[in-house]
C-alpha cells in the first residue's frame, strides 16, 4: 500500500501552492468535508475519463455551485492538477507518459467544462 488516505496529500499541496483556498475551510469538521470533496471529486474523475456514466455530470455541478461560495473557477479546476500532481509524486518511476498524457487530456477537457479556456 502507497498510502492510506490520499486526502491529507492532496490537502496540504493545494494549501501549499494555493494558499487562499485554506480559508475556504472551517476549522472544525473540515476533515470530514475535505475527505468527501475529494472521495467524489476522484469518481467524477474516474467517470469523465472512461464511459461518462453521469457521475463526470457532478464537476459541472460543482462549478455552479463553487461559484456560488465564491470560488475561483480557476482554483476550482486547480483542485484536479493538485490530485494529479500528488498521484504522480506516489506513482514515481510508475507514473508512465501514457499516464501522463492522459492526464493532461483530461485537464484540458474539464477546463473546458468549468468555462476556464478561452
Amino acid at each position: 500500500m502507497r498510502c492510506a488516505d490520499l486526502t491529507p496529500l492532496v490537502y496540504q499541496r493545494l494549501f501549499r501552492e494555493h494558499p487562499e483556498a485554506q480559508a475556504m475551510f472551517r476549522s472544525q469538521g473540515s476533515e470530514l468535508v475535505k475527505g468527501s470533496m475529494l472521495a467524489l471529486t476522484i469518481e467524477a474523475i474516474l467517470d469523465f475519463a472512461g464511459t461518462r456514466s453521469g457521475h463526470f455530470r457532478i464537476i459541472a455541478c460543482e462549478v455552479a455551485s463553487h461559484d456560488a461560495y465564491g470560488t475561483p473557477r480557476e482554483l476550482f479546476v486547480a483542485f484536479f492538477a493538485v490530485i494529479r500532481d500528488t498521484l504522480r509524486d506516489l506513482l514515481g518511476d510508475e507514473w508512465s507518459p501514457h499516464i501522463a498524457q492522459a492526464w493532461d487530456d483530461l485537464l484540458v477537457e474539464i477546463d473546458a467544462l468549468a468555462g476556464v479556456s478561452a
